[in-house]
């Protein structure tokens, strides 16, 4: 795990992760085509061509206030979505201040790279570290239907991938880039008397292993694209 300690989200990390499949979207990577010869579907594709288009991307247009304008652009944050990235530190605190998780300390961490795969990373929202393993944290803020929704029917890594499966592809793709053993995947909704809800995702070794076979067939499919 090669981790660099910039902040998330802000202008230094998104340049980080210009031309590299992230947690984030690697679900959009999972889906075949139609056809059953076609690797990649068109929303596959559709990323690949972005993460292409990220590799050539003009250095000209690397600073600050130039940059910002392409963040914008691909980076479309709504307002429920805002409001769960501003919950995301009270979330952090209920988890760390259970009776199970007491001593627990979170860290941050930036933009986590594979060791053994390159353009391919993840930002899970922290990392806890004991003495028995390496686990993710991933703290998600939904509204409260959908928090209720979590809680009655999220209590695995297969009803994650049921429910939520680009959630389930990121929390794979977290501990694939780390080595971490699982992630404690969050709800997080302050408006209820129990506001948090926590699974524990532990490793599908043949799903991670799925996923990275599919980020090195893109990186090479990217390579034969800007090599023509």
């Amino acid at each position: 795990m090669i981790v660099d300690n910039v902040p998330q989200r802000s202008a230094e990390w998104h340049k980080m992760r210009l031309g590299h499949f992230t947690g984030s979207k690697i679900a959009d990577l999972m889906k075949s085509g139609r056809k059953k010869d076609e690797m990649f579907s068109d929303t596959a594709k559709s990323y690949i061509y972005q993460v292409a288009g990220e590799r050539l991307f003009n250095e000209a247009f690397l600073d600050d206030d130039t940059f910002q304008d392409y963040i914008d652009q691909t980076s479309f944050v709504t307002k429920a979505m805002q409001w769960g990235i501003d919950m995301e530190e009270q979330a952090k605190s209920c988890y760390c201040s259970l009776e199970e998780n007491q001593g627990v300390e979170i860290a941050e961490v930036s933009s986590c790279k594979h060791d053994d795969i390159p353009f391919f990373a993840a930002s899970p929202d922290g990392i806890v570290y004991n003495r028995e393993e390496l686990k993710c944290i991933e703290v998600k803020c939904p509204n409260l239907a959908t928090h209720m929704r979590y809680t009655a029917e999220i209590h695995d890594g297969e009803s994650l991938k049921a429910v939520k499966p680009e959630y389930y592809w990121q929390v794979m793709a977290e501990m694939s880039c780390t080595g971490a053993s699982s992630t404690d995947f969050i709800s997080y909704n302050p408006w209820i008397t129990k506001p948090i809800h926590i699974v524990n995702i532990p490793r599908n070794e043949e799903d991670i292993k799925l996923l990275e076979q599919r980020v090195i067939l893109a990186n090479q499919f990217i390579e034969e694209i800007i090599s023509k």
